[in-house]
């Protein structure tokens, strides 16, 4: 799908069933333009893109709406910058760890 980090016409889903085909997704707004599932088959989540914010911002107001088995749909923007940044952080607080050690033993 070629995800970008300025992207903003994009949306996280997060269903409360598992998503079994990608009709599935299209079916809860008519201007979904593209569906990213994952690979897993227990997937309960994808990334949907719209053709620009406003549509975006649009189908946000009527997603919140729906409910499936009586349970919300949970969604928020997509942002693979913030999934990047926590990935790097916890790199760092893991190589952190040995230092940590020993600056304990030597105090």
């Amino acid at each position: 799908m070629g995800v970008d980090d300025t992207d903003t016409s994009k949306l996280y889903i997060r269903l409360p069933a598992k998503i079994k085909e990608e009709l599935e997704i299209r079916a809860l707004h008519p201007d979904i333009v593209r569906v990213c599932l994952p690979r897993q088959k227990s997937r309960r989540w994808c990334i949907v893109e719209f053709d620009n914010e406003d549509k975006r911002q649009a189908a946000i107001v009527a997603l919140k709406q729906l409910r499936i088995d009586n349970k919300p749909i949970q969604i928020r923007p997509f942002r693979k910058e913030r999934a990047r940044k926590r990935k790097e952080s916890k790199e760092t607080a893991v190589s952190t760890r040995p230092l940590l050690k020993l600056l304990k033993k030597s105090a």
